[in-house]
C-alpha cells in the first residue's frame, strides 16, 4: 500500500523525526525506523506469560527492521537472549557461532526460496546432533501450500503475521514437544482454539504420559479443543480406552470438544464398549473435524 504525504509526515512527526529526515527524499528504511521508534514509545507487547527462559538464545531471522524490533521486544520481555539475522548467509554465520533454543524465520528474505533454503538447511544442522531448537516459520502468508510444505520440512510451528502473532510464537514456543516424526507424536496448532495430535503408537506407558502432560499443558493455555489423528497407529489395546475419556473430561471441563481421526475398527470397538461411541466424534478426515469445531462455535454466538 503506498502511504500518502500526509501519512508519512504524520510518521515522522509521532517519532519526532521530522527535523532530521526530508520527506521529498524519504526512503522504506527510514520509515520503517521511524515506525521502530514510535513502538519503543509505545512500549509494545504487554504481554504477560510464565516462561522458562533461564540461560535460551533464540535466533532471529528476517529482512524487516519493524519485525526484528517488536520480535527482538517480545524475546527480552520473557528473557530469552535474542540474536538477529537479517539473511539466510547471517543466519547460517549465527548458528555457527552459537548454540540456540529457538529459530523464528521469516519465510521471505526477501525470497521465499531463501526462506525454504535457510529451514531446510536449519533442520538438517539440527537432526545432525549439533544443534537443538525449535523452528518456528513466521509468515505474512497465509497459504495451506506454504504451510503444509513448511510443515513436510519438520518446522515446529508456522505463525502468520495477525493481530495475535506475537501469543502465537509463545505458544508454540512454550510447549514441551517437538514437531518431528521422529517423535511418538507430533503436534500442529491449527489455530487459536485446535490442536491436532498425530500419533504414531498408543501402547506405552510412556508416551501416555507424554501425551498427558503435553495435553494438559495445551488445555491450561486456553486452547479447549483437541483432535487426535490415529491413521498410523497399527496396535491397540482396548484397556487404554480409558485415556480417550479422560482426554473428553479434559476438554469438556475446559469447554471444548475432544474429536477422533481415522480410528481403526478396534478403537471404535473399544468405544462402543466403554458407551464413548457417538460421545466422542469420529471423523475420516482432519478438515472434517476441524469443520465440526468450527459449526460449534459459530452455533455458540
Amino acid at each position: 500500500m503506498e502511504l500518502t504525504q500526509e501519512q508519512i509526515h504524520k510518521i515522522l512527526e509521532l517519532a519526532d523525526k521530522t527535523n532530521d529526515i526530508d520527506i521529498e527524499k524519504i526512503t522504506t528504511t527510514d520509515i520503517s525506523r521511524a515506525l521502530v521508534e514510535i513502538e519503543r514509545k509505545l512500549n509494545f507487547f504487554d504481554v504477560d506469560v510464565n516462561f522458562n527462559s533461564e540461560n535460551k538464545n533464540v535466533l532471529i531471522v528476517d529482512d524487516l527492521e519493524l519485525s526484528l524490533y517488536q520480535l527482538n521486544q517480545l524475546m527480552k520481555k520473557v528473557g530469552l537472549r535474542s540474536f538477529v539475522a537479517r539473511n539466510k548467509e547471517e543466519a547460517k554465520a549465527e548458528l555457527m557461532r552459537h548454540k540456540f533454543h529457538y529459530l523464528l524465520i521469516d519465510l521471505f528474505l526477501p525470497d521465499c526460496e531463501d526462506g525454504f533454503s535457510l529451514i531446510k538447511e536449519a533442520i538438517e544442522l539440527k537432526n545432525s546432533g549439533k544443534q537443538n531448537y525449535k523452528v518456528i516459520v513466521i509468515s505474512g502468508a497465509d497459504d495451506k501450500e506454504l504451510i503444509d510444505k513448511c510443515y513436510k520440512m519438520g518446522v515446529d510451528g508456522y505463525v502468520t503475521k495477525t493481530d495475535t502473532w506475537h501469543t502465537d510464537i509463545l505458544k508454540y514456543m512454550n510447549t514441551p514437544n517437538e514437531h518431528s516424526e521422529n517423535t511418538v507424536f507430533r503436534k500442529t496448532c491449527v489455530n487459536d482454539d485446535i490442536v491436532s495430535y498425530h500419533l504414531r503408537k498408543f501402547n506405552d506407558k510412556k508416551i501416555f504420559d507424554a501425551l498427558n502432560a503435553d495435553l494438559n499443558a495445551v488445555i491450561l493455555s486456553g486452547i479447549p479443543h483437541i483432535v487426535m489423528n490415529m491413521e498410523k497407529v497399527m496396535v491397540f489395546d482396548p484397556d487404554n480406552t480409558y485415556i480417550f475419556a479422560e482426554i473428553y473430561k479434559a476438554c469438556q471441563n475446559a469447554g471444548g470438544s475432544f474429536l477422533l481421526v481415522n480410528p481403526s475398527e478396534k478403537i471404535k470397538e473399544a468405544l462402543s464398549s466403554a458407551y464413548l461411541e457417538g460421545v466422542i466424534p469420529t471423523f475420516s478426515s482432519l478438515e472434517d473435524a476441524i469443520e465440526y469445531v468450527s459449526n460449534l462455535k459459530n452455533a455458540e454466538k
